[in-house]
């Protein structure tokens, strides 16, 4: 389904200590999630059914490994959030680390 374009998908912020955010194109039945480590992956052919099980479930990131993971074509859509980035200060990357709820690799 990859039409050599990538296509933005809104995620939506989620509780879980493992993934910030999913987001699902149900014309094209691709799931997105970033991870806490800044790592956005795509998921290709992934039923509606999974993705709002995703949702409703309490371990997110259980459910990522035993529902997705290995079961669906599996694709890196962006490298690490900025603050993993060098040239960040020290005092720029603590920032967005705390407003993101994660440590900093300098």
């Amino acid at each position: 389904m990859d039409s050599g374009i990538l296509r933005s998908v809104e995620r939506q912020r989620l509780e879980s200590i493992a993934i910030v955010s999913a987001g699902y194109d149900a014309a094209a039945q691709e799931l997105e999630l970033e991870f806490r480590s800044g790592h956005v992956y795509r998921y290709e052919s992934v039923p509606a059914s999974v993705y709002e099980w995703l949702l409703r479930t309490r371990n997110k990131g259980g459910f990522v490994r035993r529902m997705i993971t290995g079961r669906y074509v599996e694709r890196a859509v962006a490298a690490a959030r900025p603050e993993t980035l060098p040239g960040l200060s020290l005092e720029e990357a603590l920032r967005a680390s705390l407003e993101r709820g994660v440590k900093p690799r300098l």
